[in-house]
This record gives C-alpha cells, structure tokens and sequence, in this order.
C-alpha cells in the first residue's frame, strides 16, 4: 500500500510543470566591442603606437538588469599602460539595465615588437540578480591594424640661391604621413656634410610627437656655409624615426652657387715715413671668384696709423668720400686699380703696419651683401728728422768716433800752443 502511494506521488510531482517546484533566474547576456579612440572619432592604432586611448564598451542585452556591476579589463601583451596608468581597467554601476552600456577607458602603449593584427583581452564581469551573484570572464577584440608611413613630401632653401660663408640658410622639410595609422614620437635629425653645418647646438634636430594620417608637417632647419672658394654641391640626410621602431631616410640634394672671390695681387707704395700727409697707395685687385662682383667698393678702416689724407682747406667731412673707392662690376678674371692717399700718425715708431680694407658687393639672386676683408702689410720708415737723430746718436756712442774726436782736439790744442809759442819768438 506504501509503495503504491509513493509511486502514484512521484507520477503527480511529474506532471506538474518545474518552474513550480523550481525557479532559475534569467540571466543577462553581454557584448564586449574595443576600439582606438572614441566611438565619435575612432582611430587606428598600430605596432608602436604610444598614448593611445582605449575605449571598451559593455553593453547589457538583457533581458534582466544586472545589479552592483563591475567590469575589469586587465591588459596583457601587446598593451602596455602609459606611465601613471593601471594594469587594470575598471568601471562600477550600481545598476545596468538592459540595453544600457558601460566603458572602459584607459591609454596604452602598443608594443612595437608585435605584428598588425587581431588581440584578445579578457574582461572580468560581476554582477547580482537578487540575492545571488555570479562572475563571467569574456573576451574583448582589440585591434592593431593601422600602419603609419611617413614620407618626405617636398622641401626648399632660403634664401633660394645660397652662397658660399652663408652664416645662415634655412632648409624648409615637409613631411607627410601616408599610412592608415598616426604616427607617434616622431623625431627628425638632419645630418649636414661639407661644406654645411649645424648653425647652433639642436639647430638640425625636430621632435614633431604625433603625426595624424593624411596630415602635412612642415620642419625648418638653420644651417652655415663655410667661406669656400670654389662652390660645392652635396647632399644632405634627413633620418626619420617613429613608433619607436620604424626608420626612414631621404636624401636631400643641395647646391651652392659661386661667388666672387676678391684677391690683391700688386701693392705699390712708395717710402713711407712717419708722420707723412700725402702717401699715395695703388692696389690691384683681381676676382678670382666664379661671379661677378656687382657695385665693388673698397672701404679703408681708419686706424691709429693710417687715416685719408685730407687738405686743410678741405671739410673734414671729405673723409667718408675718401675711405671708400667705387670699381663697379668686376667679371671674374678681371683686375681693377684702387689708389688711397694717406697720412701717417707722427707719433707712432717705424715698423709694418696692416692697412685694412673692407670689399663689398652683390650678386644677383644674393638676399645680402658679400663682405670680405683685405689687410695690406705696409713698412713705415722712420721720418727724415728722425733719420737724422739716428745717425747722430749712432754716431756719438761709437767708441773709436770719440777717440778720434778727442785726438783731433788735442792735435788743435797741440797746433795752436805751438803756434802760440812761433809768435812770441819772433
């Protein structure tokens, strides 16, 4: 009778439908979406890319909400967390309902050394449904896809026609990144070879940080010309780095155009003293240069030896005509005669003394002048009175000068006693 109780007991309880005796509770599904940026301007990350923000999202598809939600992203290779960030990502919500989402925001560096691709992440969910709570560990695809590529995109000089002994020139680069990524740390070094160089310390150096795609950088670099003689081209080479491990190289080509080039080759000057008024000085000068040295003028440097020779019935004011001497053009191959009248300061010893001369001139398509310094080796003698000083003072110290002086004055001493003596005999 017992059996038959419990048999007909255990066929009722499984007729009766099981959310009666049984209720689970419906749980939430989720979905993980990564990307690079921000869902309004989303951007490509790449091998190398560095401060990069990363936005997970996690959105609850219901069909119930999920209670004290916690969301955890920790990041594992190819991400690396920038300076001052967190392994882990986190967010906490008291509440999320179905068809809300939560996200994830952090800045990681992408390791270099990996390869464009695809990269799983795992995110930790927490959550409670009543009373009772429950954990999932879900996978988030990030994407590494992007690949910078930074190209040179043109470049110019100014002044456009550069010159040998330039103390500056400046190189304009524009470089352009073509690739589908931004590039990031982007650094730029400009290695010089003669006859250029670096005009100051960092003046070849540029650090752009990040180089958006399709964006153009424009870099200026300041060089110096060595005063060469004869005009010399080259190339120059523009090193690239970005993404910490990528490297470009371009070459640049640069072109220097000749110039005038002023050389003396015949000084005459006649004997000149100290304390002279009106020497006459002729200098021919010739280019020696590969240009034409357009309104040629020489400038004397008033010293404390030589200054214009100026008439005293003349302005003083003559002087600033007198220092300088116009040739006009002269064709390379070309000699010209420049004559100075000067004075000599009476106040100074004989010896060899430079008189300066400063040339200046143009050249078409030059942005300045050209300057070019001149020293003229000049012997300046001692005057005719000062000669005549000498003479007598070298004479006087001669020791065998006196001795014969003083014997000729005894010799007369001697004549005029016996003289002397003649008269009164007779």
């Amino acid at each position: 009778m017992l059996k038959a109780f419990t048999l007909s007991l255990l066929l009722a309880l499984s007729l009766l439908p099981l959310s009666s005796c049984f209720v689970l509770p419906s749980q939430p599904t989720f979905e993980l979406v990564a990307l690079w940026g921000s869902p309004q301007s989303p951007v490509l990350a790449a091998p190398g890319s560095v401060s990069l923000p990363l936005y997970v999202s996690v959105t609850n598809l219901g069909p119930v909400t999920a209670y004290d939600f916690k969301a955890t992203l920790k990041a594992t290779n190819p991400l690396q967390p920038v300076k001052g960030e967190s392994q882990n990502l986190s967010v906490e919500l008291p509440a999320l309902p179905a068809g809300d989402s939560a996200s994830l925001v952090g800045y990681f560096n992408v390791s270099p050394s990996v390869q464009a691709g695809v990269y799983n992440e795992s995110v930790f969910l927490e959550y409670k449904l009543g009373n009772q709570s429950f954990s999932q560990t879900m996978q988030v695809q990030v994407p590494i896809l992007g690949e910078p590529n930074i190209e040179l995109a043109g470049f110019s000089y100014t002044p456009i026609r550069i010159y040998p002994g330039y103390p500056y020139a400046q190189l304009d680069v524009y470089l352009v990144n073509s690739g589908t990524a931004t590039a990031s740390d982007v650094s730029v070094n400009l290695n010089t070879s003669y006859p250029a160089y670096p005009a100051y310390n960092g003046s070849t150096q540029e650090l752009i940080g990040y180089l958006p795609t399709g964006q153009v950088a424009k870099l200026s670099f300041l060089i110096a010309l060595y005063n060469t003689t004869k005009a010399l081209n080259t190339s120059f080479v523009l090193s690239v780095r970005y993404n910490e491990a990528q490297y470009k190289r371009f070459s640049i080509p640069f072109q220097e155009y000749p110039k005038a080039v002023i050389q003396v080759v015949d000084v005459y000057e006649p004997t000149i003293r100290v304390g002279d008024s009106a020497d006459y000085v002729t200098i021919t000068v010739k280019n020696v240069g590969g240009a034409a040295a357009q309104f040629l003028t020489f400038t004397m440097l008033v010293s404390n030896v030589f200054s214009p020779s100026i008439p005293s019935s003349e302005n003083p004011l003559l002087a600033l005509q007198l220092v300088n001497a116009s040739v006009g053009t002269l064709e390379p191959g070309e000699e010209a005669n420049i004559t100075y009248v000067i004075q000599v300061n009476p106040n100074i010893q004989s010896g060899v003394y430079p008189l300066i001369l400063v040339a200046t001139w143009r050249q078409a398509g030059s942005s300045a002048p050209f300057v070019q310094e001149i020293s003229l080796p000049i012997h300046v003698q001692k005057s005719v009175l000062g000669q005549v000083e000498q003479s007598l003072t070298s004479v006087t110290t001669n020791p065998l000068f006196v001795f014969e002086t003083l014997l000729v004055v005894v010799l007369i001493v001697l004549i005029a006693v016996i003289a002397v003596r003649l008269r009164r005999k007779g």
